[in-house]
């Protein structure tokens, strides 16, 4: 059917006027809109951060992929910021100066959204920030809030290829981190709940639903999996002999142990008191004593100073171990009981020792193997 000379001169009118341009970019910016709300669906699933800023990451890669990436958080428990800095999307041990934070929290609080690094250096002076932050070569700063207000700060550095970032790209990054500012909160609200506040070990409650998750897992796919249950020896004479503020560091630089041997599909919590659990997924039981052992000989090799500066002090700990097993029945408050008695023998047996909880000659054959 032939086009009418009325349309084609419409057609011209709207061209020459801009207007098809306008719409070709209210269609691009159409289609921006979808896909991060897509991805902000997505990434509001998440409830630990570390995926968070992983399914981050990723979508960053499928745009640009900047020089330097950090975040600078503020968690709802404690003083101490967290740092998660990335050098061309890949984890760095590289820190962003954490004097700067106040700063621009209170710049942000006033002024809130992105803004170029080059428009700090000009509102603060140029000699504001030094060669500490200078040299991450920030493009970009945006601020990071949630319920209660600000409680984050993003440092975004320079493209690595592709020159500067278009107005697009600077308000795609805006908009996922306003997403992620609140994801992020709320994951740090939710681990905040499930882990102890002066070892940042999970709590007694959250090891016991892993527990149950992972008997329910050995039931169902018959894979092998332990526990083990871990009390200082003595603590009670160490705490009266040292003072209790020395005790509490025992229990954090303990804590740190765990926490470095330890896997991510581990679970290591503190059960109570000076007495600790790990629940170890995927192993046997020689692999169990294993670990057990690991991890007595590195607490047997804490140093904590007196608080007189006078000598250096040392604890050991007992372990009792105890494999998950598929028998019917099988709950987690019988492991942990089992564990318990197990704890109990490496104690009368003489402390500073592990010993695997058995039963019936084939747990004995076990307990012998790994010894």
């Amino acid at each position: 059917m032939p086009i009418s000379s009325d349309v084609l001169t419409q057609f011209n009118h709207l061209e020459k006027a801009g207007a098809l341009d306008a719409l070709g970019d209210l269609r691009k910016e159409n289609r921006e809109l979808e896909r991060i709300i897509t991805e902000a669906t997505l990434l509001v699933s998440y409830t630990d951060v570390s995926s968070m800023l992983d399914y981050v990451i990723a979508r960053f890669l499928d745009h640009f992929i900047p020089e330097f990436l950090g975040f600078l958080v503020h968690p709802p428990r404690g003083d101490a910021l967290r740092q998660y800095c990335y050098r061309n999307l890949k984890e760095t041990d590289e820190t962003i100066p954490e004097q700067y934070y106040d700063l621009l929290k209170n710049y942000f609080e006033r002024t809130p959204g992105r803004i170029s690094f080059e428009q700090l250096v000009e509102t603060f002076g140029k000699d504001t920030f030094g060669k500490d932050i200078l040299t991450l070569n920030p493009e970009m700063v945006f601020p990071m809030f949630g319920i209660g207000g600000l409680y984050g700060i993003v440092f975004l550095g320079k493209k690595i290829v592709g020159g500067a970032y278009s107005e697009l790209e600077q308000k795609y990054v805006d908009r996922i981190i306003r997403f992620l500012s609140v994801s992020m909160q709320n994951g740090l609200h939710y681990e905040s709940s499930i882990t102890e506040p002066k070892t940042g070990l999970f709590t007694h409650d959250y090891f016991v639903r892993r527990l149950d998750e992972a008997i329910a897992r050995t039931k169902r796919k018959n894979t092998g999996a332990g526990i083990l249950m871990l009390d200082v020896d003595h603590f009670k004479r160490f705490n009266d002999s040292w003072g209790h503020v020395t005790g509490d560091l025992v229990l954090v630089t303990l804590a740190g142990v765990l926490a470095h041997i330890v896997r991510e599909e581990d679970c290591a919590a503190r059960f109570g008191g000076e007495e600790f659990s790990i629940l170890v997924a995927d192993c046997s039981p020689v692999d169990l004593m294993m670990i057990a052992e690991r991890i007595r000989n590195a607490v047997a090799s804490i140093r904590i100073p007196a608080p007189d500066g006078s000598q250096e002090l040392s604890v050991t700990v007992s372990i009792g171990a105890r494999v998950i097993e598929s028998t019917p029945g099988m709950t987690s408050l019988i492991l942990i009981g089992d564990a318990d008695k197990a704890l109990y023998r490496s104690k009368n047996e003489g402390r500073n020792r592990s010993t695997l909880y058995h039963q019936g000659l084939l747990m004995r054959a076990m307990m012998k193997a790994s010894k």
